[in-house]
């Protein structure tokens, strides 16, 4: 019983750390799809590069957080159902690697600020719409990232919800909350407008099964198959 009380709560902690990590590096990224096609946007860029490369950091440890995670959880999938716990991890692994390609785009688009700086001389108009396209395909690149990652999390809050290992209510409440972030991103695909209370509401259940986890743990209950 202790064991498995510990192991949740080395779970809500490395969700607790991923939050704690990936709000900044949300916060730190300066720029926006709206930017796109601004003339200023090359220069904005170059004037934030270092936050923007500290994101990009953050983002890198918190893609490698919850693959870790996904590592971690796979001998408690497994008791569940062994080929389920594979799925969850290539998930991860599929996951972690998407984000790894929006960050080299990221960085691409700071090399066009960097020698639009120190190069005046270059076509402007040029160069913005290179940005704008590296703006674009970075930001595509994290809807796709969120599916992903929704996917992930249906897959785990089911196997909590047939497992018992939290409370139903909260894993009814997670499968609920992610199937809405997964509809929202495919919304944005089809050009909808999404309010960010698609993804806010996402987020509560979140901070509400990180303080359980870290309270109580996973519950020692006989796992379901």
């Amino acid at each position: 019983m202790q064991s498995k009380i510990k192991t949740g709560r080395i779970v809500g902690i490395m969700l607790f750390t991923v939050v704690a990590l990936g709000i900044p590096a949300l916060n730190l990224r300066s720029f926006s799809s709206s930017m796109a096609w601004s003339p200023g946007l090359l220069e904005h860029v170059f004037e934030n590069d270092l936050q923007i490369r500290i994101s990009i950091f953050l983002d890198i440890l918190v893609s490698g957080i919850w693959l870790a995670l996904a590592i971690f959880l796979v001998p408690v999938i497994k008791q569940f159902r062994s080929g389920f716990a594979y799925w969850f991890l290539g998930i991860w692994t599929f996951h972690f690697a998407i984000v790894v390609f929006g960050i080299v785009t990221e960085l691409s688009l700071l090399s066009l600020a960097e020698a639009f700086s120190i190069h005046p001389e270059l076509e402007e108009n040029t160069l913005v719409a290179l940005a704008t396209l590296k703006v674009e395909e970075y930001f595509w690149i994290h809807y796709f990232s969120i599916m992903l990652f929704a996917v992930a999390m249906w897959s785990l809050y089911y196997v909590f919800l047939r497992t018992q290992l939290i409370p139903r209510l909260l894993s009814a409440w997670g499968l609920v909350a992610i199937s809405i972030v997964f509809v929202a991103c495919w919304l944005a695909i089809f050009n909808q407008q999404i309010s960010f209370a698609f993804f806010g509401q996402n987020g509560a259940h979140l901070l509400v099964l990180i303080g359980w986890l870290l309270a109580k743990g996973f519950k020692a209950t006989p796992t379901a198959r």
